[in-house]
């Protein structure tokens, strides 16, 4: 009976390490699973974040190009009034000059700039 506990014995002590072997095993692939399942989750994350950022970027890419094309429209504005504010002023003084050339008597005209006045 003794040959037959230990037999006994040592096939269960067999089968305890075959049934460990068989978990570690088990759980590598499970750990594998579980971490391509996480590693899916990110990458699907992060395409979706820089899918986002990307729409949100280009946006306020749009938006730059828009405002710099009204500040280019608003200097143009600005700097055509300045051509014809520079030209009335050239106009008022040579007016003015030949009236006096004239022998008339006049004052000189008014500052058409706010930092002449």
């Amino acid at each position: 009976m003794n040959d037959w506990l230990n037999w006994l014995g040592g096939a269960g002590g067999f089968a305890a390490v075959g049934k460990v072997a068989y978990d570690l095993v088990k759980a590598k692939g499970e750990n594998r699973k579980v971490n391509a399942d996480a590693a899916q989750i990110l990458v699907t994350t992060a395409a979706a974040s820089a899918t986002a950022y990307a729409e949100d970027l280009n946006e306020v890419r749009n938006e730059v190009k828009e405002l710099r094309a009204e500040q280019r429209r608003e200097q143009d504005a600005r700097r055509r009034q300045d051509e014809r504010i520079a030209a009335h002023l050239r106009w008022d003084r040579q007016l003015v000059d030949a009236l006096r050339d004239l022998g008339g008597t006049i004052t000189d005209p008014p500052p058409l700039y706010a930092e002449e006045a």
